[in-house]
């Protein structure tokens, strides 16, 4: 599908989707959003730049149309371009540190754990997934990134078998193209410390209402300064990135499967205010929790979506 193709499809549904005059300019806005087996495919209009934040998982992304961004991804920089894509390494701390002039359409895909133990068994622990942080599509990558972006703003069902298939040749293509070609490709192993285990244990069973730094130190038999120096050695996050990693993961995943309301998400993910959630959610990723809602669970009744829009 040639990409002129693919923007009169992005401008049809653009128009159809939301009336003019209700987006406000400086939020990034979701397409549509599959997920599966896989892991999760997200089309986005990115206008707004995204913080620091980290996944538990791999994550790549591919721009489709629009201007460069530059994104800071561990200790490099990476340029974000059509044809091009970056890539991140799960746990990996990265931000988008700006955008171009105008929107750009950009194709983010997170690959599920299992899925990647599939298709790299045996794959140790020590070896660094993504070699780079930045690559050139060829032809054959550019071309499933568009069939994907167009089935998912065309298909009657997101997680259709069509959809899933052609997530699954573009997932398959980019990580076998630019993941590990071990064992020359490795990385110094991280620490793995029974206290730094037991600390995101308590991160995990505390969501709900977080536990200070301090008390998770104590817990753990470590001084503050002391827990923090070896928590960042065996995680490669700080305490709160790592944290604030959980709490997107857990809202990402609340958002696309649990049709509750927004204020009882947010909840959930250890804010007392739904506004905080919908700050903190912005942030992270540049777009609102209701309009990824809204493109995840597209059958979701519309009276829901209308009582759970974020506070102003």
């Amino acid at each position: 599908m040639a990409a002129a193709g693919l923007l009169d499809i992005l401008s049809a549904h653009t128009q159809h989707r939301r009336p003019a005059g209700r987006r406000k300019g400086h939020v990034s806005r979701v397409l549509a959003v599959t997920h599966g087996h896989i892991g999760r495919a997200c089309l986005l209009d990115k206008v707004r730049p995204a913080g620091a934040h980290a996944h538990p998982v791999h994550h790549a992304m591919i721009e489709l149309d629009g201007p460069c961004h530059e994104y800071q991804v561990g200790e490099a920089s990476a340029i974000l371009a059509p044809r091009h894509a970056v890539l991140v390494n799960s746990h990996e701390l990265h931000a988008n540190r700006s955008v171009g002039q105008g929107k750009s359409t950009i194709l983010m895909l997170y690959f599920s754990p299992l899925w990647i133990e599939e298709q790299f068994p045996g794959l140790p622990a020590y070896v660094r997934f993504f070699r780079h942080s930045s690559v050139q599509l060829g032809a054959c990558a550019v071309e499933l990134a568009q069939r994907l972006a167009r089935h998912m703003l065309e298909a009657a069902e997101i997680n259709s078998p069509e959809v899933q298939a052609l997530f699954g040749e573009l997932a398959e293509h980019l990580c076998h193209q630019h993941g590990p070609t071990y064992p020359n490709r490795e990385r110094p192993a991280r620490s793995n410390d029974y206290r730094i285990r037991r600390a995101i244990a308590l991160m995990q069973e505390h969501l709900e209402e977080p536990l200070p730094t301090q008390t998770i130190a104590s817990r753990v038999g470590l001084s503050r300064s002391r827990f923090f120096e070896l928590f960042t050695a065996c995680t490669g996050l700080s305490p709160k990135h790592y944290v604030n990693m959980l709490r997107l993961h857990a809202a990402v995943e609340y958002l696309a499967d649990d049709p509750g309301p927004i204020a009882e998400l947010s909840q959930r993910c250890g804010f007392g205010a739904q506004s905080h959630f919908s700050k903190f959610f912005v942030d992270q990723q540049g777009f609102t929790p209701r309009d990824y809602r809204r493109a995840a669970v597209p059958a979701l009744p519309r009276q829901c979506e209308h009582a759970d829009a974020p506070h102003p």
